[in-house]
This record gives C-alpha cells, sequence and structure tokens, in this order.
C-alpha cells in the first residue's frame, strides 16, 4: 500500500479592519483546537502586511481534513469567523 501524502492547506482570510483585534482573540484560541484534530499534523496563523489573514494547517491525508469539515468544531468555528470577513476566503 503506497502511503498518501500530507495535505497542506493555506486559507487567506479578509477580515474587516473593525473586526481583526476579535478575530484575533478568537482565533489564537481556536487554533490549538483545531491543531489536535484527529489527523492534523499542525495549525497555525499568520497575518500579512495589509491586514489579511492566512490559515495554514498539514493534515496526515485529506479524509482527515474532510471529517474536520464535517466536525462540530468546524460547526463553530467557521461561522464565527464568516461574521467577520470582508470579502470570501480563498
Amino acid at each position: 500500500m503506497t502511503p498518501t501524502a500530507p495535505l497542506v492547506r493555506i486559507v487567506h482570510l479578509s477580515i474587516a479592519p473593525a473586526h481583526r483585534a476579535e478575530f484575533e482573540a478568537y482565533v489564537a484560541q481556536k487554533i490549538t483546537v483545531v491543531a489536535k484534530q484527529p489527523g492534523c499534523r499542525s495549525a497555525t496563523w499568520l497575518r500579512a502586511r495589509d491586514g489579511s489573514y492566512f490559515t495554514y494547517s498539514e493534515w496526515v491525508a485529506e479524509e482527515f481534513l474532510e471529517d474536520y469539515r464535517r466536525s462540530a468544531t468546524f460547526a463553530e468555528i467557521w461561522p464565527t469567523l464568516k461574521a467577520w470577513f470582508d470579502a470570501p476566503a480563498r
């Protein structure tokens, strides 16, 4: 059986300036929750010079990411983040 290659996921998030401090506080708490999901090797977030953000996560395989995306944890985190967007995630 051939081992599957790990999956790296990078998401660009554009957050409305009025919500950036709130976003940063929330993500600082929740990124460790994401990193502890089954199959997640690591998760972090970065702020770009233009004030936008990136999440960077590494997964053992795509099925682990998909399991996370169907989880109660994702169902809590994603709608909270989306409320602060000023453009769609990429």
